[in-house]
């Protein structure tokens, strides 16, 4: 897992898990809404939006968090295919129910009140409207299924459809433990290694 995707509903954790994600396996995060836009929240043009996710995904290891799915926004060809998705091994899906999304929302948007974020672009702050809190309610009925119609052009990937907080949690411990497998072999065979150089410079 060196090239994630994480998608789902505003609210859905997305960025919480990218940076959790993120800190487990050492990977760089990316937040598309925090490089899509500008102060102001004035949209970056489709053509600099696709220049700056191309030169994101030839990096080696990555997480990308944001829902950009739309044909003017990032799609590339007839073929529905996407940028970031195209070049993924791994797409995670939070499918988190709608209101606990939307009590996140209006949370997050209290917490952070006049204040800006890591994963939104510098000089902005949170907006909350009645269009999007609707947005969030019947994203089941509109986003998942949008969702459900991309990822259906990547069966090939490794997708991951988390449907509760429970699952997270689970996941990323999965995904700690698998770190933690990883790093015992070579930190045995260091000390192995440094036991050996002992023994062989007290002879």
């Amino acid at each position: 897992m060196e090239k994630v995707v994480i998608i789902g509903s505003a609210g859905a954790g997305k960025s919480t898990l990218a940076r959790k994600l993120g800190s487990k396996l050492n990977i760089k995060v990316v937040h598309l809404d925090r490089v899509f836009w500008q102060r102001g929240w004035k949209r970056k043009t489709r053509d600099t939006r696709i220049d700056i996710l191309q030169e994101l995904v030839r990096e080696k290891q990555w997480i990308i968090e944001g829902n950009y799915f739309s044909s003017s926004e990032l799609l590339l060809d007839a073929a529905d295919t996407l940028l970031h998705l195209d070049a993924a091994d791994t797409i995670i899906f939070l499918d988190i129910p709608p209101l606990l999304c939307l009590q996140r929302v209006i949370k997050r948007h209290f917490n952070y009140h006049g204040l800006s974020r890591r994963d939104i672009p510098e000089g902005c702050t949170d907006k909350l409207t009645l269009r999007r809190m609707w947005k969030v309610l019947t994203f089941p009925l509109d986003g998942r299924r949008t969702i459900k119609q991309k990822l259906r052009n990547y069966m090939s990937k490794r997708i991951i459809w988390l449907r509760s907080d429970k699952k997270v949690e689970e996941f990323l411990a999965q995904q700690e433990q698998d770190a933690n497998d990883k790093r015992q072999p070579f930190f045995g065979r260091t000390r192995f290694q440094c036991l050996c150089k002992r023994l062989f410079q007290c002879w």
